[in-house]
């Protein structure tokens, strides 16, 4: 079957595609709201430390929120917990042009908003990849996989240069108007979509199924070679895309001269690369193994990001963001297909929630970094930072046999 006949297979379910649609438009609605408080706090503050703890708050909870995620997710049905949590993050963001309008917000709040939802992040991070293998055939998984990442590359390309605009010409609090609409569509969706759920058909009873916690997820995660190399290559790397989340606005504005609607913009360029590899990631006839190709895709966006510290140009920045951006999207998507031929059906859940938060735990850490690193030893070693970190784990994972061939 050619690329367009998978894409088109798969889009042609309608459960998957009716998910996919409000999926789709809740991750466009966060990537505006990301831009949209990173740069009312950089607006108010000036601070590049204080970029830095909105970065922390956004993604340091998940450590919190995984081991309960998780659990639920395969405790209940997981389509019911989404909707729960698209409703409840629809009430937090809302909150935020609300005090706005009171002339009452400020960074701090931010900080709060970034904390509920780092808090809840694991769940659409968990529940997404534990319930796509009920919405599409098996032989499909690798496409699904490659769509789920394409509605993120598209929020990129749709929201932040469209949240720059708006900034402009509204403010940043009056974003989040959008964000919290997309949480109520998406809830909307799910309301419409009917699958099974680990919940309905896993034959042990409730009390075992809920007894049996992160543990037996840790030791599939310690046992499997190709597990656990791709959660140790995903956390350095993670720390890397944390970093560059709080040194971009502060390039765009004091190396590239620009305001919000550049920063926008280059948030943007990055989205159009990650479609691209996306697009191509998704494709059936691979010829390497998929181990083999998130080595070499993950050591080599680690070199575009490497290009940056030749020339501090408009055009460069461009050229370097588009290939780390279609270099980095397909890791996410071979090892999800990987993952869902390793995990049992039973521990989806836990263990998708307990691998994301492990690579998520990082980017926190890369952010809070990253803030107090530039004004520390300057822009040009933070971005060498960043590339090492991101790209040298590819090198070391091509060692590891199992991943090499795995596919």
């Amino acid at each position: 079957m050619g690329a367009a006949a998978a894409y088109r297979d798969v889009l042609g379910h309608r459960p998957f595609a009716v998910f996919w649609g409000g999926f789709s438009l809740s991750v466009a609605g966060d990537a505006m709201t990301r831009v949209a408080l990173t740069w009312f706090v950089f607006e108010t503050t000036q601070s590049a430390v204080a970029v830095g703890w909105l970065t922390f708050f956004y993604t340091a909870p998940v450590v919190v929120g995984g081991l309960v995620a998780g659990w639920l997710l395969d405790r209940f049905d997981r389509r019911l917990i989404m909707m729960v949590d698209s409703l409840f993050k629809a009430a937090v963001v809302v909150s935020v042009p609300l005090l706005a309008a009171e002339g009452w917000l400020e960074v701090w709040h931010a900080y709060v908003v970034a904390a509920l939802y780092g808090l809840m992040l694991m769940v659409p991070l968990a529940g997404t990849p534990a319930l796509l293998p009920d919405l599409v055939a098996p032989d499909r998984l690798n496409t699904a996989n490659a769509l789920e990442t394409l509605a993120y590359t598209l929020s990129g390309v749709i929201g932040p240069p469209i949240a720059g605009v708006l900034i402009a010409q509204w403010n940043a609090p009056a974003v989040l108007y959008f964000d919290a609409a997309t949480f109520l569509l998406f809830a909307a969706a799910l309301a419409m979509v009917r699958v099974g759920s680990a919940a309905s058909t896993d034959d042990t009873s409730p009390h075992e199924r809920a007894n049996r916690g992160l543990g037996t997820a840790f030791r599939l995660l310690l046992s499997n070679p190709i597990l656990l190399s791709t959660t140790a290559m995903y956390m350095s790397a993670n720390i890397a895309i944390g970093a560059v989340l709080v040194w971009l606005p502060i390039y765009a504005s004091r190396e590239l001269h620009g305001g919000a609607e550049l920063y926008g913009l280059l948030l943007g360029i990055i989205a159009v690369g990650e479609i691209a590899g996306s697009l191509l990631a998704g494709l059936d006839r691979l010829r390497l193994p998929l181990g083999t190709l998130i080595c070499a895709a993950q050591f080599t966006s680690g070199l575009a990001l490497a290009v940056l510290l030749a020339d501090t140009s408009i055009a460069l920045t461009v050229l370097c963001l588009i290939l780390y951006g279609a270099l980095t999207a397909p890791l996410t998507i071979w090892a999800q297909t990987l993952r869902m031929k390793i995990i049992p059906e039973r521990q989806r859940g836990r263990t998708f929630a307990l691998l994301r938060m492990l690579m998520q735990s990082t980017n926190p850490l890369g952010g809070l970094l990253a803030g107090f690193l530039v004004p520390a030893i300057g822009m040009a070693w933070v971005i060498a930072i960043s590339a090492a970190a991101i790209g040298l784990p590819g090198a070391f994972g091509y060692r590891v046999g199992a991943l090499r061939r795995a596919d």
